[in-house]
């Protein structure tokens, strides 16, 4: 699961995923425009195989040309849980004051393990009638 949002949060003691104001289109006045906060939820699942062995995930925000804006790495472990429940894990990525210069499509991507696995999003950037 990948989905953009305004704010999202794991409840500590439950694992309860809490998701406010997703979205995949942001409305802008004048270009360039500046996306004040934007947190991109990943929640991967894995095989039950995969528990507590490291993995690496990648996030990269492209603009219309592929050409990348941001990217964030770094690595985590699935949990282990109990026999015959598959692991996942939940990420939360912050970005801040992210710039984009024109309308278009721009394409969020998530790698994980250098491209074992991908998934892309299009975040759709559109200038705002007044």
């Amino acid at each position: 699961m990948m989905v953009a949002a305004d704010h999202a949060t794991v409840e500590p003691q439950t694992g309860k995923l809490n998701v406010l104001g997703i979205f995949n289109r942001i409305s802008a006045l004048k270009f360039p425009a500046v996306q004040q906060r934007m947190c991109l939820v990943v929640k991967i699942e894995g095989e039950i195989a995969d528990s507590r062995n490291p993995h690496t995930l990648s996030v990269a925000l492209t603009d219309e040309d592929g050409t990348e804006m941001v990217i964030i790495e770094g690595g985590f472990e699935m949990p282990g849980n109990p026999p015959g429940i598959p692991p996942e894990h939940i990420s939360l990525l912050e970005f801040n004051e992210i710039i984009f210069q024109k309308p278009g499509e721009y394409r969020l991507y998530v790698r994980v393990n250098d491209g074992e696995t991908e998934e892309s999003m299009v975040l759709q950037v559109v200038k705002r009638k007044q």
